[in-house]
C-alpha cells in the first residue's frame, strides 16, 4: 500500500456552497474524489476540459474530519483495470460541485497496488 499525502487548494466553489447555505441550501460535504488528468478550472464549476473529468473508476467515496481551521480527506485508489497516467485530485460536494483540488506531476496509478491519497486542506482564519 502506498501513502501519498498532498496539500489540496480550496477552491471558489466551496465558498460559493458556503455562502449559499447560510441562507437557505443545505452545508456542503464532500461526497466523492476523482483522480484524472488534465488543467484544472479554478472557478470550481468543473474541471477544465473533459479529459481532465475523470473516468469512473478512479472516483470514490472520501472518508475525512475536520478541525478548527484544517481538515483531512482520505481517498482510496485500488480497483483499476490498466495503468493509468494521473494530475488532478479533486474533492466534489453533494452538489456535484468541484471544491478542492490538488494538480501534481504525472504519476501511474497501476493495477497491482492500493494507493492512499491523504488530502490535506487548510482554511483561511480572514
Amino acid at each position: 500500500m502506498s501513502e501519498i499525502w498532498k496539500h489540496a487548494r480550496v477552491l471558489r466553489g466551496l465558498y460559493r456552497r458556503l455562502a449559499a447555505a447560510l441562507g437557505e441550501s443545505g452545508c456542503p460535504r464532500i461526497a466523492t474524489f476523482r483522480l484524472g488528468v488534465g488543467w484544472l478550472d479554478e472557478t470550481g464549476a468543473a474541471a477544465a476540459h473533459r479529459r481532465s473529468r475523470p473516468r469512473r473508476l478512479l472516483h470514490g467515496l472520501p472518508g475525512g474530519r475536520g478541525g478548527e481551521r484544517t481538515a483531512l480527506f482520505k481517498c482510496i485508489v485500488g480497483a483499476i483495470a490498466d495503468p493509468t497516467r494521473a494530475t488532478v485530485l479533486g474533492l466534489f460536494d453533494q452538489t456535484d460541485t468541484l471544491v478542492a483540488a490538488v494538480t501534481f506531476l504525472p504519476e501511474w496509478i497501476t493495477p497491482d497496488k492500493h494507493y492512499e491519497h491523504y488530502i490535506h486542506l487548510t482554511f483561511p482564519t480572514e
